[in-house]
């Protein structure tokens, strides 16, 4: 009893445990990229692409292996086949008889022939069969092509992880923003509120116009009203960064970092020398270099497929052919032995090889020129992403004096309004330039993040 007691409390437990794990998940950045790596289907394709290149790897390896076959054939003959031989007997005889002077004369007809059979009933073949590559020009430069092509595969995933990275980093400080935003506006609603009741009473007591209290009791209404926006937005981000994630879109996610523990990570000497491009460090760039290689390696294989190609060969064969299958007493297996070569020399094939090399060297100077316009494009992106985060720095600092200000203008204004030498409006006015100093002063750090993700981006390090 007790041991059915502590097994159905273990079961309880392990449920309960693996409820809460489905049915809520916390991610850091890193962790939101990290799982939206792992279940990316795009990802998962581009992964089954690279199974697919090993697989073709190992077919084109086929064709250098040596090939052995066996074949069995049995016939049975109903009717033997039948051939018609001249009569030579006959003639022979008849010459032989004329010159005996035992006929008159030598013009006798002696027919069409002799029908024979050739053969037995029972015909049974047993034959191995052995070729092998043993020279081609094109096979080996065409297993080096298919090898790179894995590798243009293999980068091809690196630069689809590093478009995840960067897509799921722009959604998860899309959300966190609306997030802080919800936080400042609460607290900003608390602070209205406490001042409301603080006013209302005042009005009770005759020291105040109902004005007043209605002016308060209308930004308290414009603030429920922001909220109710700002709830839908966030439902709408967090639904984005799921859907980047590749997160069920029906379950709850919960982001266990701040924006402010992001912003930390985002302040960079930007005049640091070790601050330097280097177009190589970005992933497309490694995808166009083996574009190349293979367009290279391409256009060797062409020219190898000139040379001649060699290829061995031999055979057994063992035949048994019996008017009766099994009568061991009737014929024996008759063997059959063959080696050689067959050489292959390409004299003249209507000019197919060379336009392939022309496509080829086509296609070659064409990714190398998309690979010079690729550098000049990622230093003009570095120059932008370096220029927009000095950008954001300074407007992030600026904003960070006008929030000051306007909480001092804000406070002063609560001051002069309870000693009866300030006016609700004045509060009002302040408190709007509170609001849009603290939603300034969001947008700023917002930008600096995302200016510090761009700069990353152009410099390779996402």
């Amino acid at each position: 009893m007790n041991f059915t007691l502590k097994f159905l409390g273990l079961l309880f437990s392990c449920f309960l445990v693996q409820s809460v794990l489905v049915g809520q998940e916390s991610f850091n950045l890193e962790q939101a990229i990290k799982y939206s790596q792992e279940h990316s289907t795009r990802l998962k394709i581009q992964k089954l692409d690279v199974q697919d290149a090993k697989d073709q790897i190992a077919e084109y390896y086929a064709i250098g292996y040596p090939k052995l076959g066996a074949k069995v054939g049995y016939s049975y003959f109903i009717n033997v086949p039948t051939s018609i031989l001249p009569d030579f007997i006959s003639p022979a005889i008849y010459d032989i008889l004329v010159k005996e002077k035992l006929l008159p004369t030598n013009n006798a007809s002696f027919g069409g022939g002799v029908p024979v059979q050739f053969g037995t009933k029972n015909n049974l073949n047993a034959s191995l069969e052995l070729s092998t590559l043993i020279f081609d020009g094109s096979f080996f430069v065409g297993l080096k092509a298919q090898k790179l092509y894995k590798e243009l595969i293999t980068k091809q995933i690196a630069q689809s992880e590093a478009d995840v990275r960067y897509q799921v980093t722009k959604a998860y400080l899309a959300s966190l923003v609306v997030k802080e935003n919800l936080q400042v506006l609460e607290k900003n609603r608390s602070n209205l509120q406490n001042v409301y009741k603080e006013l209302n009473e005042i009005f009770k007591a005759g020291f105040v116009e109902k004005l007043d209290v209605e002016r308060i009791e209308l930004s308290l209404q414009q603030l429920d009203s922001e909220k109710e926006k700002l709830d839908r937005i966030a439902g709408i981000t967090k639904n984005l960064l799921k859907f980047q994630m590749n997160f069920p879109l029906d379950q709850p996610l919960i982001q266990s970092q701040t924006l402010d523990d992001i912003l930390k990570s985002s302040y960079i000497e930007i005049m640091d020398p070790a601050i330097r491009l280097n177009p190589q460090a970005r992933p497309e760039y490694a995808v166009i270099d083996q574009a190349i290689k293979l367009s290279q390696i391409n256009i060797k294989r062409y020219k190898g497929s000139y040379l001649p190609s060699l290829f061995g060969f031999a055979s057994h064969q063992e035949s048994l052919q019996r008017t009766k299958l099994f009568d061991s007493k009737d014929n024996s297996w008759f063997p059959t032995t063959v080696v050689g070569l067959n050489l292959n020399v390409p004299i003249f094939d209507g000019f197919d090889r060379k336009s392939k090399i022309s496509k080829a060297k086509t296609v070659l100077f064409r990714t190398e020129l998309q690979r010079s316009e690729f550098e000049r494009g990622v230093q003009l992106e570095f120059e932008n992403a370096k220029t927009q985060y000095i950008n954001a720095l300074t407007s992030l600092d600026s904003r960070k004096k006008s929030l000051v200000l306007a909480e001092k203008i804000y406070n002063t204004s609560k001051i002069k309004f309870k000693e009866g030498v300030g006016s609700s409006l004045e509060i009002t006015t302040a408190e709007r330039d509170l609001y849009q100093a603290q939603a300034n002063i969001l947008d700023a750090q917002y930008n600096l993040i995302v200016t510090k993700v761009e700069l990353d981006k152009a410099l390779g390090k996402i």
